[in-house]
């Protein structure tokens, strides 16, 4: 027995160039953010420490 496949929801009109604004503008602040240092994170600390320990080449 077949599943039903339910329709896809479309934005028109108003939606539409709302969602399309929001996109935009969640796509300029992310384009505007100063770059992150990654050798800072405490997960990368872990990384390095943890193949240091075990000689392996990186």
């Amino acid at each position: 027995m077949a599943t039903q496949i339910k329709a896809i929801p479309t934005l028109y009109g108003k939606e539409a160039r709302r969602f399309r604004d929001m996109a935009d503008e969640v796509e300029r602040r992310y384009a505007m953010r100063p770059p992150k240092d990654r050798t800072k994170d405490s997960d990368y600390i872990a990384m390095r420490t943890i193949l240091e320990r075990s000689n392996i080449k990186y």
